[in-house]
């Protein structure tokens, strides 16, 4: 084989190993990445958002139609609490995030709904997710092929 040869080959499977390595950290950063930030949701029909305060530590989130609210629940802890506690009567949030998914889940009237997006990849300030499954109390369950996107706020 010529040096030339050995070279480009070289260079191929070093861009390889650096994709892939680049793919698999976005997909397995969510878990890193929510805990004290504040995301703004867009509705797959893209007509609605949410905004979402992950707690620091622990579980909560706070989900909320209003961005001064999910903003100030992310000042601190105790500014946290007490935004979780007032949007509490709603129903509370909480999620979990491993691996390449983000689960949330409302818990309303002892029934419990979830979301739980497949395949999120953290890019920067985004999470994207390429579909979502979803179990809503007294309503029904499914799976949405259609992405998702977060985008970091705060």
């Amino acid at each position: 084989m010529q040096k030339k040869t050995k070279i480009i080959i070289s260079v191929i499977v070093a861009i390889v190993v650096i994709l892939g390595g680049g793919y698999f950290y976005a997909s397995h950063a969510v878990a890193r990445h929510v805990p004290g930030h504040v995301y703004e949701y867009t509705s797959v029909s893209g007509s609605q958002n949410a905004y979402m305060t992950f707690a620091e530590s622990g579980d909560q989130v706070v989900v909320t139609s209003s961005k001064d609210k999910a903003i100030q629940a992310s000042n601190s802890a105790s500014d946290f609490q007490n935004v979780y506690q007032s949007e509490a009567k709603q129903g509370t949030w909480n999620y979990k995030a491993q691996g390449s998914k983000l689960t949330i889940s409302k818990t309303q009237d002892n029934q419990v709904s979830m979301w739980q997006y497949n395949n999120v990849l953290v890019l920067g300030k985004k999470m994207h997710s390429s579909s979502f499954t979803y179990q809503i109390a007294n309503a029904g369950q499914g799976v949405d092929k259609k992405s998702t996107n977060f985008e970091q706020i705060k």
